[in-house]
């Protein structure tokens, strides 16, 4: 059995140093960027082919609002609120970035931050009819550390959203190495064929290789149901549908 001592003082420790890396984040970018600004190199990454999907996405699908989980700095959630006009629902775990996402994205209209879990935020959202009741555009980006909610989150909007399309970031690009994907908890092993199997969900992948996007761009997964949306994203050049 291990040293409970020595699992303790483990634990504070890294406590520590998750605290200083956000004391450390925060100083930075207040410094450099202390209110949002949209720009060619803010939102998803700063990836031109990813930019492209969402707003093909939006000019496709009709969505009525945004969601996100995982706001951190406040880049992708202000991008998709003046891109969109609509109102986008983001939530951030972490109390420093959410305070600093809050401050950075203050003159910013029709932005609802939440400092709250993903599953319990989602939850709260799915049980709004304004929202599940119409298209909506869901992005998945709070799976950092060991607890890596995916799943749960997928399952959430599966069950609750009528009309949705789901944009996961850090994921692996079947065929194309050259995108940069998250190895979070349990990321790697998720089953593109089970979610499909659980959720009736058809998958969708970039179709710009990795070569044409930025050094370092990470892939990303697209999901929806079968039916109407699928039907449209099908029409959509920037996607690959995945048929494995």
């Amino acid at each position: 059995m291990k040293n409970p001592l020595k699992r303790i003082r483990n634990y504070f420790v890294r406590d520590i140093l998750d605290r200083l890396n956000d004391l450390e984040t925060g100083v930075r970018v207040l410094v450099s960027s202390p209110a949002y600004r949209q720009g060619e190199s803010v939102g998803f990454n700063g990836q031109r082919g990813r930019k492209r999907i969402f707003l093909d996405l939006l000019g496709r699908c009709g969505f009525t609002s945004c969601v996100e989980t995982g706001t951190y700095l406040g880049d992708t959630t202000g991008y998709m609120a003046q891109t969109t006009g609509l109102p986008v629902h983001s939530c951030e775990r972490n109390p420093s970035l959410f305070a600093l996402a809050k401050y950075r994205l203050r003159d910013v209209p029709r932005v609802f931050l939440s400092n709250m879990d993903s599953r319990e935020f989602l939850l709260g959202l799915g049980a709004k009819p304004e929202i599940v009741e119409s298209a909506c555009f869901l992005y998945l980006d709070a799976h950092w550390g060991k607890d890596v909610p995916l799943n749960e989150e997928i399952s959430i909007i599966a069950s609750r959203w009528k009309k949705f399309v789901i944009m996961i970031d850090d994921f692996e690009v079947p065929g194309d190495d050259g995108y940069a994907h998250g190895g979070y908890g349990t990321l790697r092993r998720i089953g593109i064929d089970r979610l499909r199997a659980a959720h009736d969900l058809i998958t969708y992948f970039p179709a710009m290789p990795s070569s044409e996007e930025r050094p370092g761009a990470t892939g990303c997964l697209v999901l929806t149901k079968s039916g109407p949306l699928a039907d449209s994203l099908d029409e959509i050049a920037s996607i690959r549908r995945y048929a494995a």
